[in-house]
């Protein structure tokens, strides 16, 4: 099971709603995943999800708030199995949308043309909240920060979008939008904006286990870059043995090494002898030790003076 169902399943299990949360919620369900579908038997109403419990908690909301049964259907394919909640009847989807605030008084089903979110079904914060966590069981995704952080809703109705960007910012949070294909897409990526939303999803087992995959995702990248860090200085270590090696090699085989004064020569048996050491480990087998720079100073000293017979 995915990061984006877990959260989705623990929305589902919030149970403590008034009527009018309720109302919310499934308001904000039929918005971002109703679609209507006109045919030559009037309208019909389609909501479809990969999530059981998703379809049977909006089968529910209907039944129970709206004292309307619908239809509670299973399409299984040899890869996928799709629930489908569905209402046939035009009467009953028009009692739906007036209950929902989707249809104001006066309206009727006909006058139907896009989702939108009604502020006076929508009108205090718990209310917001339930619309919202309605939103995302309908059409919502995140991806947990073990890859790209990123949470998004879809929809395909602008004017809806636009409704939504304006009620997230009203929590806050920095919402980007764009679009893709023939949708419209208000998603977040950084990880502080999604924790917050996660937050307000009221998905708090979710906000948990998101922050420890986060600070184990930042334990490794730290590891990464220290043992990253690590090679890179002991390939620099040891290239800039080997060059040394290679001219005290040349000093030593041209005669002239043996004219040096006594600490260039001490240096240069050590770096032959030990090219794995840094120049730390060099400097403390010297007699007397002697410190890193100081080390520095005499095998550079030895490779200026092999520069010289190139």
């Amino acid at each position: 099971m995915s990061f984006s169902s877990d959260v989705k399943n623990e929305i589902i299990n919030q149970t403590e709603m008034t009527k009018r949360q309720r109302i919310a919620r499934l308001l904000g369900m039929l918005c971002f995943g109703g679609r209507i579908a006109r045919s030559d038997d009037g309208l019909r109403l389609k909501f479809a999800t990969e999530n059981p419990k998703i379809a049977r908690s909006l089968y529910q909301l209907i039944k129970n708030d709206c004292a309307i049964k619908a239809n509670l259907r299973v399409f299984r394919g040899p890869k996928t199995v799709v629930y489908f909640v569905t209402l046939d009847d035009g009467l009953e989807i028009n009692d739906l949308f007036h209950t929902t605030g989707i249809l104001k008084r006066g309206e009727e089903l006909s006058d139907f043309t896009n989702f939108y979110i009604n502020s006076s079904y929508v009108s205090d914060t718990p209310e917001k909240k339930a619309f919202i966590r309605g939103a995302f069981l309908a059409s919502g995704s995140v991806i947990t920060p073990q890859k790209n952080c990123h949470l998004e809703f879809v929809t395909s109705h602008k004017k809806l979008c636009n409704d939504m960007k304006k009620l997230l910012e009203e929590f806050g949070l920095s919402v980007k939008e764009a679009v893709r294909k023939s949708s419209y897409v208000l998603y977040f990526k950084n990880n502080s904006d999604v924790a917050d939303i996660l937050t307000l999803l009221g998905a708090y087992d979710s906000v948990m286990e998101y922050h420890n995959i986060k600070i184990l995702k930042d334990v490794r990248n730290s590891i990464n870059r220290k043992m990253n860090c690590d090679a890179a200085n002991m390939t620099k270590t040891l290239d800039a043995a080997f060059r040394q090696a290679q001219a005290i090699e040349k000093l030593k085989k041209l005669g002239v090494l043996g004219e040096l004064s006594d600490q260039l020569q001490e240096v240069a048996e050590l770096r032959l002898a030990h090219k794995e050491l840094g120049l730390k480990e060099l400097g403390e087998m010297m007699n007397p030790p002697i410190g890193k720079s100081g080390v520095n100073h005499r095998l550079r000293k030895l490779v200026e003076e092999a520069e010289k017979y190139d």
